[in-house]
């Protein structure tokens, strides 16, 4: 329920500051990679049991803030409907988030191939780095699966990081069927 409301307010302010920017026919490159940086105080909601922030709430933190990344380049592009699938989802956690923490949530595109759009999330307390995350995911449609390029992504746009995560999906996905 805490993420539903978070998500609402977050919808609501961004659709009032996005009102007053004008739409442009493309996206430039400043624009795509422009970090989305919000902050939030950790409440009781969030939780877990062994007193501090649980895994799959920091996952959560960054779905918000790659809907405000998307909603942000849609609404300058003029497009209406284009959602996101994750594909895949990594995080390395260096401390604990502890109640009542105001963290800032810090998410950045890190790059795209033909198929997937990649972003780069830090979580910080007091500027201190508290996790990374990376998160994989495909842009869609009414249709279904769409290619960056409907955000102005031509190309290849990838870095070392974003290979090597590659493939080692690739090498679990093959020791599966072994």
């Amino acid at each position: 329920m805490n993420m539903l409301i978070r998500f609402f307010i977050m919808v609501h302010l961004l659709k009032k500051q996005l009102k007053q920017q004008s739409a442009s026919a493309s996206l430039s490159i400043e624009v795509l990679t422009a970090p989305i940086v919000r902050s939030y105080r950790v409440l009781p909601h969030d939780m877990g049991f062994r007193d501090h922030l649980p895994n799959y709430r920091y996952l959560s933190f960054i779905e918000l803030n790659i809907t405000h990344w998307l909603m942000a380049c849609c609404h300058q592009k003029g497009i209406k409907n284009l959602g996101w699938i994750i594909a895949m989802q990594e995080m390395v956690y260096l401390k604990e988030i502890k109640f009542l923490n105001k963290m800032t949530v810090n998410s950045q595109l890190a790059g795209w191939d033909k198929k997937y759009v990649y972003f780069e999330t830090r979580f910080f307390v007091k500027n201190q780095l508290m996790g990374v995350g990376m998160t994989k995911f495909v842009l869609t449609d009414k249709k279904g699966k769409c290619a960056p390029e409907v955000l102005d992504m031509l190309g290849e746009r990838t870095n070392d990081v974003i290979d090597s995560w590659n493939q080692h999906q690739v090498a679990i996905k093959s020791a599966q069927s072994a």
